[in-house]
């Protein structure tokens, strides 16, 4: 599933710090994709996964839910459908209520971070922490009621009739003559979102996946992952939107200053289990963002919808989403800086690699001549030799994206700033394309 939105009107932006007025002009625009995980392809699984992202009318958004897997949630794909619709209504809602007066409840207020287990008395009891918690009790509660309403008006489907065990079926089925049950485990599901206007940004998150935030700083690409990270979600385990705590489960930030990403992404699970949680992850979405720089939306909404589907088919297996709001105002300048900060990590692991081949041309040159040495000695040389030539093509890797880097670079400032002809070159091609024009003729 590919989705592509339209921009947002060029803002002019005035934020009030010591008094001082500054202009800020912010053009944001929006991408994402979601795909069936090969696994789910190969046994006719829906995908479970769902995104969303907008930008129209002073407000940017991204959402991403993802549909928990086991047999219990066999209607998790609806369910994360649901959050998702849900959320980015209660957003605009919420946005609108926030901003009715002159300055928003976040106004001016610094980067801020929450967790329950690190949250303090100021925190829970400020007005932020108390309209964002009645936005996501509107979220659980709202879903709560659509999932319920869809589980007494729909049958159980062929599919699940063919696929599902036994005993969840007859779980559901007893749950629809109890008109006091709940079916949050039926449709169970992951929750996360970012949020922008011109006077502030926030986002929340309750599961897994990754929330990633690329900003400038120091006329330098920094990634971070600004909302709290919860370490019940391991492995196969997350938090839910259909846990009973879940309203205590949130997390969030939120910063109402003069300071916003150029880019912000969200991904499900199966994204971070392809690439890790790091520079591999980071530099998928350098590239994403890059790949909006050289061809344009459009295009890169395309490349997207492609490469999906082949990632979860060579890695994670998993479903796949990606929803992405970004500054597009800057893009061609920031694509260099998003090449320099490629090219930063490139250059730091061959600075590793090379440390690391010095040392085994050391220990390889320790053992001597090897008709010298004793069957052990010959075993542990060899060992070396191997691991040495390992490091050798990893080398050659690292020089061979560092060169890509640089044709990548140099065809974008050919494409952007072409090369300026000279008379001669100008009355040269001009008669070229006269002659050929006659033998058309």
């Amino acid at each position: 599933m590919l989705r592509l939105q339209r921009h947002l009107p060029l803002l002019v932006l005035i934020v009030m710090t010591n008094g001082t007025n500054k202009f800020y002009v912010i053009l944001m625009d929006s991408i994402y994709s979601f795909c069936e995980g090969e696994s789910h392809r190969l046994c006719n699984k829906p995908c479970q996964d769902y995104a969303y992202a907008d930008s129209s009318e002073g407000l940017s958004m991204a959402i991403v839910s993802d549909g928990h897997g086991g047999e219990r949630y066999f209607r998790s794909d609806i369910g994360s459908k649901f959050i998702v619709n849900i959320a980015k209504e209660a957003i605009r809602s919420f946005v609108e209520t926030v901003t009715k007066e002159r300055q928003s409840v976040f106004h001016g207020e610094p980067f801020t971070q929450y967790t329950k287990e690190s949250a303090t008395d100021s925190q829970i009891n400020s007005i932020s922490h108390k309209m964002l918690t009645w936005l996501f009790s509107s979220i659980i509660s709202q879903w709560n009621v659509a999932v319920a309403k869809h589980a007494r008006e729909n049958d159980l489907t062929e599919w699940e009739l063919s696929n599902v065990d036994q005993k969840y079926k007859d779980e559901f089925l007893d749950m629809r003559n109890n008109p006091e049950a709940t079916f949050e485990k039926t449709y169970g599901c992951t929750l996360m979102a970012y949020v922008q206007t011109q006077t502030f940004w926030f986002a929340f998150h309750i599961g897994d996946g990754k929330l990633v935030r690329m900003s400038i700083v120091n006329n330098k690409i920094e990634f971070d992952q600004p909302v709290p990270w919860d370490n019940r979600c391991f492995l196969n385990k997350t938090t839910s939107i259909c846990d009973s705590n879940a309203l205590e489960e949130f997390r969030y930030c939120y910063q109402g200053a003069d300071s916003f990403p150029i880019a912000v992404f969200l991904g499900s699970d199966g994204l971070d289990d392809s690439y890790g949680d790091g520079n591999q992850l980071y530099n998928f979405y350098a590239n994403l963002y890059k790949q909006i720089a050289k061809s344009g939306r459009k295009e890169a909404q395309n490349v997207l919808k492609r490469a999906l589907p082949k990632i979860s088919k060579i890695a994670s297996k998993d479903d796949m989403s990606v929803a992405c709001v970004y500054d597009d105002l800057n893009i061609n300048e920031n694509f260099y800086l998003v090449t320099a900060y490629q090219r930063e990590i490139l250059a730091d692991k061959m600075t590793l690699l090379l440390d690391e081949n010095q040392k085994l041309d050391e220990k390889i040159n320790s053992f001597g001549l090897e008709e010298t040495l004793n069957n052990k000695e010959r075993i542990d040389l060899q060992y070396a030799k191997n691991d040495c030539d390992k490091v050798d093509k990893k080398i050659k890797r690292v020089k061979a994206k560092l060169k890509e880097l640089e044709n990548e670079e140099y065809a974008f400032n050919n494409k952007n700033h072409p090369p300026k002809q000279s008379t001669k070159t100008r009355v040269k091609n001009s008669r070229t394309l006269a002659k050929l024009k006659k033998i058309k003729k």
